[in-house]
């Protein structure tokens, strides 16, 4: 992992405009993070059970994440290395297909989300070393929580950064909540840190543990468990990986092209729309 010192691009289509913060047609930007282990059972992924008091999607099981806020963009006099080792956020962008400004909101907002969320932190030092124990921060992540500091607070008061190499762009889609509310989600990989256990202590989820997709899977199809389009879709794609590693291999060849409201007519999808388990858990409200 290398430290990018600021080395803004000349391409036009590069430069920052920090009035340009929305998603795909106006759609709020989110991201959401797919936290993988190894175990000698094949993947696990961590999920979590939305509270059914939530505004936006209550009683589905998702992936630790959420919208982007204002916290989460850089300061219009922005150096590009601050805070930030492994791939430059023109790379990433490229690679997202937005600005630059955009890919360091997401990046930012990956990791604040699952940190508040999960407890898991995914940053590193200025040598680039990973930390293993993520709870001397616990009083931080509160503060993340109830918006008295930013993630960037956080970072530049215990001499961390966020690694772009940490988080692998997987999946984007744009979906609309029940609630009316459009969503352009991006989905990152990450692999869960070593020493790092995640935790349940959310006021966002009832219950949260690592599945295997394969089980996650079973369970929607018995009526246990709800998902939403995105969800299910990425679940029956990390279906066909062994290891954390093939899910990177996944991703290098994943289409990030955004799917785009419901997919119903594509034969991937297919089943997730026509075939309707018969729910045993009750209706969310």
């Amino acid at each position: 992992m290398y430290r990018k010192t600021g080395a803004f691009s000349v391409n036009a289509t590069d430069a920052v405009d920090a009035t340009e913060i929305s998603g795909f047609n106006g759609s709020r930007l989110s991201a959401t993070v797919i936290l993988i282990r190894d175990t000698s059972d094949g993947i696990k992924v961590w999920m979590q059970e939305r509270v059914l008091s939530m505004k936006n999607y209550p009683g589905m099981t998702v992936f630790p994440g959420g919208g982007v806020d204002s916290r989460d963009f850089p300061p219009r006099a922005w150096n590009d290395g601050d805070l930030w080792i492994g791939k430059s956020a023109v790379s990433v962008a490229r690679t997202l297909g937005v600005t630059k400004y955009k890919a360091h909101a997401l990046l930012f907002a990956a990791v604040r989300e699952l940190f508040e969320e999960t407890g898991t932190l995914l940053a590193v030092d200025d040598e680039g070393t990973l930390l293993s124990d993520a709870r001397p921060f616990h009083d931080q992540r509160l503060k993340l929580v109830s918006h008295e500091i930013s993630l960037t607070d956080m970072l530049q008061e215990n001499d961390l950064n966020v690694c772009s190499d940490l988080l692998i762009p997987f999946a984007r889609w744009v979906g609309c909540s029940q609630r009316g509310n459009w969503f352009d989600t991006f989905s990152f990989l990450a692999q869960a840190p070593t020493g790092q256990e995640p935790d349940a202590e959310t006021g966002e989820a009832d219950d949260a543990n690592w599945f295997s997709p394969d089980l996650l899977m079973e369970g929607w199809r018995a009526g246990l468990v709800r998902f939403v389009p995105s969800t299910w879709g990425q679940l029956q794609m990390l279906r066909t990986c062994d290891t954390f590693e093939d899910a990177v291999t996944l991703a290098r060849n994943a289409d990030l092209r955004p799917v785009i409201g419901d997919p119903a007519e594509d034969p991937r999808y297919y089943e997730f729309f026509h075939e309707h388990p018969v729910e045993r858990i009750g209706t969310p409200k």
